[in-house]
């Protein structure tokens, strides 16, 4: 098919179905599903397809399928349709809008993916974007003003970026690179690192994610499971594709890597394990998960500041976990939020009991974010982590451990917290989600259960990938991955999984437990009657004591008191305003005599 066939199928199809969803808005949500499934079910006979053109519409696009292309978009592509579909109980008001603005984004988002030019990257770029702020917008003022405000931040970063290159080739093509020298290159990486490192909220950039977060939950499945690997893809791309590792190996190399990834690298870490134990300690489940995201792209930050084979593909793997895994936990999030309107753990607990299938896949997602073998994320954490302990990076790599460590403890506060525990009076009467929910939530766990058990298939899309950015292939078979550390077979693990899991079942159906009522004093303490003595209430408060030294300092307020100092400037300054004319004119003549000394001064 010619790629203006591709593009109408990936672009111009979603903004066709932006549009009749605006137009048919009671069932608007529903029709926009359709058409984002559409470019999901066209994209698998172009998997080793690898075809380019210009198309002239004014200006010159050129775009590209290949195989980093098709990978990343068949991952938005079905996170898209899996969010509307699970919105079509959700959203109650205006449909309209936010179906058209989610088909808005998908467009710009498959735009920035098939793009093989910085012109047309940015012309995408900014559709998605403004489509984000819109639909944040739609739930929050002050939510929508802090992305919109990393957002710009984002966009100077990249066309700073793009800037330098054409200062130097003339052309915004990602391939007309030459005579670039490596003082240009450090400048044109940095900016276009961290402009979509904006994206993937990696520490510092990261404070504008939990309240995005925020927002409407099919929106922010598809925002941080699907948008923020444009971060990943873009650094991906800037980093081994438009500059290779010959540019990065000139900066110097420590242990075999680049001295312009290691930063990177560390900086991942970091981020892992700043949003680990910021999650922890958070009751607002939506924060915790905002949090849990921060870290879980932390991971993925170390793979490609890291730049290795095994790095690479592991960070590879893990944005595609990343996506189904914490897309699932956001949209089981929202079931929870639907059927009780509540959204602090505290208030909640034992829902497990009146909605298993959410349960189920919330488990089954929260196994795979933990690296439990049984799902595709143990793969994927697993190649990173030997990645880096191949490397001897002893910063990075018990960055990481201590954060998966930490995964785990929020994980628990959310099964035991939300699920577990004991059901309150209050919440008696709730029922399971609806079957679209619960059927987006099922196409969400499946490529965490498949790729456990056949995780051969996933590694050869991405050695694809790997190979035609100049590494060296993965080592694997079918149902097994192979590294110079260790095998795993994961084939061998779902069947040992399977009998203990049977095992263990024998032995709880033998013994009897008794249903204990939250306002039974269960915890031995001497509290007067009916005070409501719920666990998950000041969860781990120990552990959050022993930190508040360090949590008193927050990236946040930082941000807060750095802002405050120039409205406080701008509200001297606008002093100065007194609409008398007179002080005008002094300003006028103070202003020449400035101009004046500094010209003799200069002279």
């Amino acid at each position: 098919m010619e790629i203006l066939g591709i593009f109408g199928i990936f672009v111009l199809v979603p903004l066709i179905g932006s549009v009749i969803a605006y137009l048919f808005r009671k069932y608007a949500v529903a029709v926009a599903a359709i058409f984002a499934a559409v470019p999901s079910i066209a994209l698998y006979p172009f998997y080793d397809t690898n075809v380019s053109r210009i198309i002239n519409i004014g200006v010159k696009l050129n775009l590209t399928l290949d195989p980093t292309t098709w990978f990343f978009m068949l991952m938005l592509d079905t996170l898209a349709f899996s969010a509307l579909l699970f919105a079509i109980p959700y959203i109650k008001k205006a449909q309209g809008n936010f179906a058209t603005l989610i088909l808005v984004a998908l467009a710009g988002a498959n735009g920035v993916l098939m793009a093989r030019d910085f012109l047309s990257l940015y012309i995408f770029w900014e559709m998605m974007s403004w489509a984000t702020y819109l639909l944040i917008l739609r739930k929050s003022g002050e939510y929508a003003r802090r992305y919109l405000l990393f957002g710009v931040l984002s966009a100077y970063f990249i066309i700073m970026g793009i800037g330098i290159v054409y200062y130097y080739t003339g052309s915004f093509l990602y391939s007309a690179t030459t005579g670039i020298p490596m003082s240009g290159w450090f400048w044109i990486l940095l900016f276009l690192v961290l402009g979509f490192g904006v994206k993937m909220a990696v520490v510092p950039l990261h404070v504008w994610a939990p309240y995005a977060y925020c927002a409407e939950q099919p929106f922010v499945a598809f925002l941080s499971g699907g948008l923020s690997k444009l971060g990943t893809f873009g650094i991906l791309m800037a980093m081994y594709s438009i500059a290779g590792i010959s540019i990065l190996q000139g900066f110097g190399t420590f242990r075999g890597v680049s001295l312009f990834g290691y930063p990177f690298a560390l900086l991942g870490a970091i981020t892992a394990f700043i949003g680990t134990v910021l999650a922890i300690f958070q009751d607002d489940l939506r924060k915790l998960l905002a949090y849990s995201s921060i870290g879980q792209l932390g991971y993925v930050m170390v793979g490609l500041g890291l730049g290795t084979s095994l790095a690479l593909g592991g960070a590879i793997f893990h944005a595609f976990n990343h996506a189904f895994f914490k897309s699932l936990l956001f949209l089981g999030a929202g079931a929870v939020i639907y059927r009780t309107g509540k959204y602090k753990i505290s208030e909640m607990g034992g829902l497990g009991y009146k909605m298993p299938f959410t349960f189920l896949f919330v488990l089954f997602a929260i196994f795979a974010l933990a690296g439990i073998p049984i799902t595709s994320g143990f793969i994927s954490k697993w190649m990173l982590y030997e990645a880096a302990i191949a490397k001897k990076f002893v910063f990075i790599a018990p960055l990481m451990l201590i954060a998966s460590v930490g995964a785990f403890l929020y994980c628990f506060r959310i099964l035991y917290g939300v699920f577990l525990g004991q059901l309150s009076e209050e919440h008696k009467d709730v029922k399971e989600a609806p079957a679209p929910m619960l059927a987006a939530m099922f196409i969400l766990m499946l490529p965490l259960v498949i790729f456990s058990i056949v995780p051969g298939w996933i590694l050869g899309w991405i050695s694809k990938i790997l190979v035609s950015m100049g590494l060296k292939p993965l080592e694997y078979s079918t149902f097994a991955y192979y590294s110079p550390i260790g095998n795993a077979n994961m084939l061998i693990m779902w069947i040992a999984f399977m009998l203990l899991f049977m095992v263990s079942m024998i032995i709880f159906m033998m013994k009897k437990a008794r249903v204990v009522d939250q306002l039974d004093n269960y915890l031995a303490g001497e509290a007067p009657t009916q005070v409501q003595l719920h666990a998950a209430h000041n969860f781990y408060k120990p552990l959050k004591d022993t930190w508040a030294p360090v949590l008193k300092y927050s990236i946040n307020r930082a941000y807060e008191k750095f802002s405050q100092f120039f409205v406080e400037g701008f509200k001297e300054i606008r002093k100065m305003y007194t609409e008398n004319p007179q002080d005008y004119a002094a300003y006028m003549g103070i202003a020449f005599l400035i101009f004046v000394l500094v010209g003799w001064w200069l002279l």
